[in-house]
């Protein structure tokens, strides 16, 4: 074994931190890599771990926790995967018979790292890859919980951030908010975007959600986790108003999870509601749901932008979608949308912009081709969001 990536997430889950270390993975094989991951059995986003052997070629997967059953608390759920993989991730590492070469803790979660990170010898590498800083969703909070929740989360992420000889950041401000946050080195820092990991560049004769995407209309989509970091109670309110506001536009969520489950139910109680909710696309699908897509929302909650970027985004970019991002003033996600001139870019939550924002997208969608704006954006997606620069950043450590 040379690499050993460590993450609760991974295959088989559809979204998220589980796809890109799955396509991380399967990148560093393809570099002659043997590489071995230590994850739960797949739980995300319903966070209900579903018994798995699935395998990957050339990847060789330890999972445990399908006996766990998370609660309904956000917090307690961060807490119980934190625990039960800190002490899963710490007994597997000294049941190795090989140590490896690089290991790649991919936070969040955190706590298990700086655990298992007394055991690493002088000949192992650690690059860790930081999709989140959760102590920038912590600060949300203006509880004392919260306040001691934040300090703690602070006080984790700095100390495994500084056991890794490389950090790989999602994005430029997520790398800047934790240089000064933590200190950190900055010629120790990385920023390689969220890859591309879409099955084909065409979608061929798909049908399988030609009955739930009707020719005909404009469908707006959202599709991917639903968290507090997109904000789920807003963004509903606008799709449901989009979708009565608008005669001729279909408006859908494919997700998953708490907050999915409880907007669903909520609408449901509805006289009248304009809003259609799926369960996620299988991973074969989900080119043909782009293909389907009128448009795709990405929303951001207030406050969260340097927290995190959408990994969706160069899928959707690859696709040629129209996108509809909603996030602060000076995002990075809204700086990439406009760069690629992708979409159009709302800066708030207040009704009144984001529908003259989504107005204005509506009146571009017939002026460019949906192959043209593919061939277009190509480029920028190829030179951008490359999951060669995340193994040349690992392996060059």
């Amino acid at each position: 074994m040379t690499t050993l990536i460590l993450s609760p997430f991974f295959y088989p889950e559809l979204i998220s931190t589980g796809k890109y270390n799955t396509l991380l993975a399967q990148g560093l094989v393809g570099k002659e890599q043997d590489v071995v991951v230590f994850a739960s059995h797949p739980l995300y986003p319903k966070w209900q771990p579903e018994a798995s052997n699935a395998t990957l070629q050339g990847v060789a997967i330890v999972r445990g926790g399908a006996w766990l059953r998370y609660p309904g608390s956000a917090m307690l759920r961060r807490f119980l995967l934190e625990g039960w993989y800190a002490v899963f991730a710490y007994a597997q590492y000294l049941r190795l018979a090989t140590k490896p070469r690089y290991v790649v803790p991919i936070f969040p979660p955190s706590l298990f790292f700086l655990v298992l990170s007394v055991l690493l010898g002088r000949t192992t590498t650690a690059v860790g890859i930081v999709h989140d800083l959760q102590g920038v969703y912590a600060k949300q909070s203006s509880s004392a919980v919260g306040r001691l929740l934040q300090t703690s989360i602070h006080w984790v992420e700095s100390r495994c951030f500084a056991r890794c000889k490389r950090l790989i950041f999602l994005s430029q401000s997520m790398a800047e908010r934790a240089i000064d946050e933590y200190g950190l080195d900055r010629t120790r820092c990385v920023v390689c975007y969220p890859f591309a990991a879409l099955q084909s560049e065409q979608v061929l004769n798909a049908d399988a959600l030609a009955d739930v995407l009707v020719d005909g209309y404009i469908h707006v989509v959202y599709s991917g986790a639903l968290g507090d970091k997109q904000n789920p109670d807003g963004l509903f309110a606008f799709v449901n108003d989009l979708g009565q506001r608008k005669h001729d536009v279909r408006c859908h969520v494919f997700s998953a999870g708490p907050h999915f489950e409880r907007l669903k139910a909520n609408a449901a109680a509805l006289q009248s509601c304009a809003v259609v909710f799926h369960d996620l696309v299988p991973t074969e699908q989900v080119d043909e749901l782009y293909a389907r897509s009128s448009i795709q929302i990405i929303p951001q909650a207030d406050g969260t932008s340097d927290g995190s970027l959408p990994s969706k985004l160069p899928n959707l970019l690859a696709a040629g979608v129209p996108i509809f991002a909603i996030c602060e003033p000076n995002s990075e996600l809204g700086y990439l949308v406009e760069t690629a001139s992708a979409g159009v870019v709302a800066q708030s939550w207040q009704a009144s912009e984001l529908n003259y924002k989504f107005d204005a997208l509506l009146a571009t969608l017939s002026t460019e081709t949906r192959d043209n704006r593919k061939f277009r954006q190509r480029t920028f997606v190829q030179e951008s969001f490359s999951v060669d620069a995340v193994v040349n950043a690992i392996l060059q450590a």
